[in-house]
C-alpha cells in the first residue's frame, strides 16, 4: 500500500541521516548497528545518489569498525565491507564515474588497515 511504502520511504530517509550524523562524529558501534538494524535501505531511497551515499557510508562504517575490532567480529565487519565495497566498484566498472572518489576513500582505508 501507498502508506506502507511512504513509511519505508520515511524510515529509510531518516536512517541515512542517522548513519551521516554517526560517521560525520565517528561513532562506529552506533554506525554499525544502525546499519545492521535498518537492513537494505537501498531499495526505498528516492534516487540513485542517495543510495550511493548510503552505500558508501555503510562500506566506511564497517571498514572503520573492523579496524577497532578483534577475532571473528573483526573477520565479520570486514566481510560485510569487501561485499559493499564489491557493490561500489561494480558501479564504477559499469561507468559511474561519480563513484571513483568514493572508492578512493575507500581503498585509502583498507590501505590504512593493512588488508
Amino acid at each position: 500500500t501507498a502508506a506502507s511504502n511512504r513509511d519505508s520511504f520515511l524510515s529509510a530517509t531518516v536512517n541515512l541521516m542517522k548513519l551521516e550524523v554517526f560517521v560525520f562524529y565517528h561513532e562506529w558501534k552506533n554506525a554499525v548497528d544502525l546499519v545492521r538494524k535498518a537492513g537494505n535501505v537501498r531499495l526505498f531511497l528516492p534516487s540513485f545518489f542517495v543510495s550511493v551515499r548510503y552505500t558508501f557510508l555503510e562500506a566506511l562504517t564497517y571498514l572503520k569498525a573492523a579496524q577497532s575490532a578483534s577475532g571473528w567480529k573483526k573477520r565479520q565487519m570486514k566481510k560485510c565491507a569487501y561485499k559493499t565495497l564489491h557493490l561500489i566498484r561494480g558501479w564504477a566498472k559499469n561507468g559511474n564515474v561519480n563513484v571513483v572518489h568514493y572508492l578512493y576513500i575507500l581503498d585509502a582505508e583498507l590501505a590504512v588497515s593493512g588488508w
